[in-house]
C-alpha cells in the first residue's frame, strides 16, 4: 500500500489478466470512477491486463452464511464435457462444426460452480455475474473438453475463478469467472 498525501491509502484492488504481451508494453488510464482508477496495459492494438486501483481503506469482505464450510483462493474443481451437436456453430460456410463460445462459457461457468456447490447452505445458489474468457481454438461434435476451476478471490458473497478449457492437452479458452451465492430463502 502507498500513503497519499493527506493520509490515505492507495491499493490494488484487482488484477485482471488477458495474456502474455509479446513484444512492449504502454501503460494508460482506461476509466476513473470517484476512488477507483483502471490502469489498462497493452501489446499493440491487444489488452494485456487490466489493474483497478482504490484510493482509501481496503474494503472488507461482507460475512455469510451461504456455505456450510469456507473455501479460500486454491480449491478447485476439473470436469470433462463432451461436446455434442446442440454445443456447436456452424456459422462458418463449408467448414466443419466447431463448440460455439456461448457453450465454452457455460462450461467454465458450471465447473466454477461445482467448486461452491458441494458446501452450499439450505437454499443457497450461484450464480455467473462476470465472464472474462478467450476461446482459443476449436473442439468439434464428441470431443472431450477438459475444465479446471480455480478459486482465485473472495469477497463477500462474490469469488472469482480461473478457468481453462483444453481439448487433449491442447488449449482452447482460458481467463476468469465469478460466480455470485444467492439466498432462495
Amino acid at each position: 500500500m502507498e500513503q497519499q498525501p493527506g493520509g490515505g491509502e492507495t491499493h490494488v484492488e484487482q488484477v485482471i489478466w488477458h495474456g502474455d504481451p509479446d513484444g512492449e508494453l504502454t501503460v494508460g488510464i482506461a476509466r476513473r470512477d470517484g476512488d477507483v482508477v483502471t490502469i489498462r496495459l497493452r501489446d499493440g492494438d491487444r489488452i494485456v491486463a487490466d489493474v483497478r486501483l482504490r484510493s482509501g481503506p481496503k474494503r472488507r469482505p461482507a460475512p455469510h452464511d451461504l456455505l456450510r464450510t469456507e473455501l479460500g483462493p486454491g480449491a478447485t474443481c476439473t470436469r470433462t464435457f463432451v461436446v455434442t451437436e446442440d454445443a456447436t456453430t456452424d456459422h462458418v460456410p463449408g467448414a466443419v462444426p466447431v463448440l460455439s463460445t456461448p457453450s465454452l462459457i457455460a462450461f467454465l461457468e458450471d465447473t466454477a460452480a461445482d467448486v461452491l456447490r458441494p458446501g452450499f447452505g439450505p437454499a443457497t445458489a450461484s450464480l455467473g455475474t462476470w465472464i472474462g474468457v478467450r476461446h482459443t481454438g476449436p473442439a468439434q461434435a464428441g470431443d472431450h473438453v477438459l475444465v479446471t476451476a480455480v478459486l482465485a478471490e473472495v469477497r463477500g458473497r462474490r469469488y472469482l475463478f480461473d478457468v481453462e478449457a483444453t481439448v487433449g492437452g491442447r488449449p482452447i479458452g482460458d481467463g476468469q469467472v465469478a460466480q455470485t451465492l444467492i439466498s432462495l430463502a
